[in-house]
């Protein structure tokens, strides 16, 4: 009787005798609104709050210095051209160059190893009074301080004019002062250097060509020494020309003597003393034209290099190369002072018109604008987190 009762106990009113039936179950609706407030706590506000905190409490001041300056050149301004009129972009793109250059020094390692030895930067970004986020881990390597140094330093470069800007952050106003005055030397240094590196190599080779030029012209002249020594004369062109004249002169006096034995040759006997003498002379200037004409090289029956025509020759053909080599001389020598002209008028320097100073407050962070931005960012992650969510469970169904 009590197990019946019991049985009653638990049937619902109007339904069936004997037949249980199971708890409600919890609504799908309910489910989705828990879901969805807990998503908004962990993915917008739990990250709103850090940020919050962080930015308004926690976050270490960092102040600012820098400095603005162009790359200029000592090239004489000439007349634009159409393209330069319209766009007002310089005509050279050497300046645009060197002005990226710069830019990148001041991000590079060697710029960072410099103010390192100058003003420790490692020390100064792990200080302990830094924020946990903010501060630099001293144990760290070169690698991660560069990477750091790159996160604390701003460079931007317009190219419509020229202008390079740099901003460097530390967290002590005269220390980002000084960061920011030994960068803007290191940068002049490097300029100067770039300048002298391309002055020096625009002059280097019509340098090497004058060298060229000027051996040349001294082996010439050596050659000309030891022609003159060989053959005992300092002119042949003189001793040939001295040669001519004495040639003229002996068959000058041949053709007299043989028009005297001509007409010597009717009137008088064979074995006449006077024509026998006109014969012995005649024979004589003939033995000294042939001689001569020997020495000369006309016959060509000598072949000995000593003769006069040879020896013209010779010093006729080294008289011509050191004409060339002088006139080579003389045009390197030209080429020479024109690029040296250009090197200067190429030459580089930079031009400071905002220099650094001491700020009076800090830079950065700025509070209300990095934890709106904080908001926005925790809100797109929410906002998507959620679609997707939905998206799945609506595919899954």
């Amino acid at each position: 009787m009590a197990e019946v009762q019991a049985l009653k106990a638990v049937e619902p009113e109007g339904g069936p005798t004997g037949v249980m039936q199971a708890p409600p179950k919890a609504s799908p609706l309910k489910n989705k609104r828990w879901g969805l407030i807990f998503s908004f706590l962990c993915l917008f506000m739990i990250p709103v709050g850090l940020g919050g905190a962080y930015f308004g409490v926690l976050a270490s001041d960092r102040y600012a210095a820098g400095a603005s300056f162009v790359i200029r050149g000592l090239e004489g301004g000439g007349t634009p051209d159409f393209v330069t009129s319209f766009t007002g972009l310089s005509p050279s793109g050497s300046t645009t160059s060197d002005s990226y250059v710069v830019r990148n020094f001041l991000e590079s390692a060697d710029l960072l190893r410099q103010l390192d030895a100058e003003l420790d930067l490692r020390g100064h970004y792990s200080q302990d009074h830094i924020d946990v986020i903010a501060r630099f881990r001293p144990d760290s390597t070169f690698e991660e301080l560069v990477e750091y140094w790159q996160w604390r330093i701003n460079t931007t470069y317009d190219s419509t004019t020229g202008i390079v800007t740099f901003e460097v952050q530390a967290f002590d106003a005269e220390m980002a002062e000084r960061l920011a005055q030994l960068a803007l030397a290191a940068a002049d240094r490097l300029v100067n250097e770039l300048s002298e590196t391309a002055r020096r190599d625009s002059v280097q080779f019509a340098a090497k060509e004058v060298e060229r030029a000027e051996e040349r012209v001294r082996n010439v002249r050596l050659e000309l020494v030891n022609f003159r020594a060989e053959r005992g004369a300092v002119d042949p062109m003189v001793n040939a020309q001295l040669d001519a004249e004495l040639m003229a002169s002996l068959e000058t006096k041949l053709v007299d003597i043989q028009a005297r034995i001509n007409a010597l040759s009717g009137s008088v006997d064979a074995d006449s003393p006077m024509l026998v003498q006109l014969n012995r002379q005649a024979r004589a200037l003939e033995e000294q034209i042939q001689q001569r004409r020997a020495l000369i090289g006309r016959d060509g029956g000598q072949g000995s290099p000593e003769n006069t025509a040879e020896a013209l020759a010779a010093y006729e053909g080294l008289l011509i190369e050191q004409n060339f080599a002088q006139q080579s001389y003389a045009s390197a020598m030209v080429s020479l002072e024109t690029a040296r002209m250009d090197a200067d008028r190429q030459q580089r320097y930079l031009g400071v018109f905002a220099r650094p100073f001491v700020p009076n407050e800090p830079a950065y962070p700025v509070r209300v604008r990095d934890f709106f931005l904080v908001m926005i960012a925790a809100f797109a992650l929410w906002a998507i987190s959620t679609l997707i969510g939905y998206t799945i469970r609506d595919h899954m169904r």
